[in-house]
């Protein structure tokens, strides 16, 4: 049987999520409201909150951005603001080299550097798989 599918494939791949929302806007915690300005080509399912560790959501007006400073906000978009994405950080002092973090890090990018782990931040998806495995409690978010 041929192909039904009428249209002129404009909505191929949409799946009705955030995708697509452009610029400005805000990533917000669904669990306490911290928030940061969104910053563009990184979802905000992406970006963990600081204090709850849970996954941020878009939100397009500031007004549910309740830790966004209204003064940086012109017209409903953000003005000179750039969020602070955080990235795990090993604390050598901590850090007794077992190698778990390694082991549970999806991409790599944990290495082993003069005698300690370090997180490449260059490939980083920031999952936090890492700190939920050091059972050393030596990776932060910073």
């Amino acid at each position: 049987m041929q192909n039904q599918h009428k249209g002129d494939g404009s909505n191929h791949g949409n799946r009705g999520g955030q995708q697509g929302k452009g610029k400005g806007g805000f990533c917000v915690c669904p669990k306490c409201g911290f928030s940061s300005v969104h910053q563009d080509g990184i979802p905000c399912k992406t970006v963990f909150c600081p204090d709850c560790n849970v996954s941020m959501h878009r939100s397009e007006t500031p007004e549910k951005a309740s830790g966004i400073n209204q003064d940086q906000v012109k017209d409903g978009e953000p003005e000179n603001v750039r969020p602070k994405i955080q990235f795990p950080k090993v604390l050598a002092e901590k850090c007794t080299t077992c190698g778990i973090c390694i082991d549970a890090c999806p991409t790599g990018t944990i290495v082993m550097e003069n005698g300690k782990a370090f997180v490449k931040t260059d490939n980083c998806k920031r999952c936090n798989l890492c700190i939920k495995a050091c059972p050393e409690e030596a990776i932060i978010l910073e």
